[in-house]
């Protein structure tokens, strides 16, 4: 298992406009270690890990090994072994640990190893932390092991993924700021706007002794409520109109901002009014396009790790696919409509299609076609 410098942090972080900005542009030169730290700071945030959750529970699907060839029984045997691997393996923190990737551009894990029957298994795994690597800007550009004063080549059975997309969380980390941060400015808006204005009067030509006692009246008045004023002034208090703004649409424009950037909609803001999060988790369901589009993802980090473990093993190259269960793209009702189509046309039905309906069909079942009705059978 690789070594990462301990002494590492991810530095200390500040959420105002410069310091994002100066993060943002380290973030786009290949330096990500602040960004990221203020991208994970935000998962704090109530609206943010109910997201989250809802996306997660997009992609907590069954996983499935299809041999290289179907016909050939040693390729079909080791489809089978790596199915017992991932049986060893906590699969769901896997895929959360995989996910961190497409969140945070990148994500390394490493495996504890073992020899079982001869061959070199994974039996466990540790998902690191963003901050111990880094990009060689000075150098190849590739994501690497940061040991301070230089940096170290990953070792080939670590598991690195990268996505060439913008993370997840970028956007969010955006919404979040001005969520949380500008309620801070808002209060402060308030605290000195929302409290009613006290203005002295002067006759022209005051000396400065008169100016000086106004001042002191006003002053007092504004501390405390009571206050004397020289004769021949005057004293004026204008209450602020409260309802400058409305710092409750501003919460709820950053709430769907970052609904949508997770979860591809704004339901967990639109539909969950009044209820806390966890009460109902139907409107932080992630639209299905984006659960299909992370299995895809989950698959192919699958796929990269399953060569790590082929190369150490067998050396053939006859690799085995991941296939997660991903959602039917057609609902019942659209296929339901379409076999009874192919059905009147006479095209065959089979029992795979029935089955995908939830109707029990035998295995063995032979495909139905429409009998002429003109046809009979002697």
């Amino acid at each position: 298992m690789i070594t990462v410098n301990k002494k590492i942090g991810s530095g200390r972080v500040s959420f105002t406009p410069s310091f994002y900005k100066r993060a943002y542009l380290n973030y786009k030169n290949g330096a990500h270690r602040e960004l990221i730290a203020m991208m994970k700071e935000s998962q704090t945030d109530s609206q943010v890990i109910g997201c989250l959750q809802g996306r997660k529970a997009g992609f907590m699907k069954d996983i499935q090994f299809s041999p290289f060839d179907q016909e050939n029984s040693k390729d079909v045997e080791r489809a089978e072994f790596y199915q017992s691997i991932f049986k060893r393996i906590k699969v769901r923190s896997l895929f959360k640990a995989i996910m961190e990737a497409r969140y945070f551009k990148y994500k390394v894990i490493d495996f504890e190893w073992e020899v079982i029957d001869g061959l070199q298994v994974p039996v466990s795994f540790k998902a690191f932390d963003q901050k111990y690597f880094r990009y060689d800007t000075d150098g190849d550009g590739k994501l690497k092991i940061d040991q301070g004063k230089k940096l170290e080549e990953f070792p080939p059975e670590t598991l690195v993924l990268e996505t060439d997309e913008m993370p997840v969380m970028l956007p969010v980390l955006r919404d979040y700021i001005l969520k949380e941060f500008g309620l801070e400015a808002w209060a402060s808006f308030l605290e000195t706007f929302g409290e009613g204005i006290i203005i002295g009067y002067y006759p022209p030509g005051s000396d400065p002794t008169i100016k000086q006692q106004l001042d002191d009246a006003v002053n007092s008045i504004a501390s405390s409520s009571r206050g004397t004023a020289p004769k021949g002034t005057d004293i004026s208090i204008v209450e602020s109109n409260r309802t400058t703004g409305d710092h409750e649409k501003f919460k709820d424009s950053a709430d769907a901002g970052i609904a949508i950037s997770i979860l591809g909609h704004a339901n967990a803001v639109k539909q969950s009014a009044g209820m806390n999060v966890g009460e109902n988790m139907a409107p932080f369901k992630p639209q299905e396009q984006i659960s299909v589009d992370d299995l895809y993802f989950i698959d192919e980090a699958i796929d990269q790790l399953i060569q790590i473990i082929h190369d150490r093993n067998f050396g053939d190259q006859r690799y085995p696919s991941a296939v997660t269960a991903k959602p039917d793209p057609m609902s019942k009702k659209e296929r339901r409509e379409n076999l009874k189509t192919a059905f009147e046309f006479g095209f065959p039905i089979h029992a795979e299609d029935v089955r995908k309906l939830g109707v029990r069909v035998d295995a063995e079942e032979e495909p139905r076609t429409k009998q002429d009705p003109f046809t009979y059978n002697v």
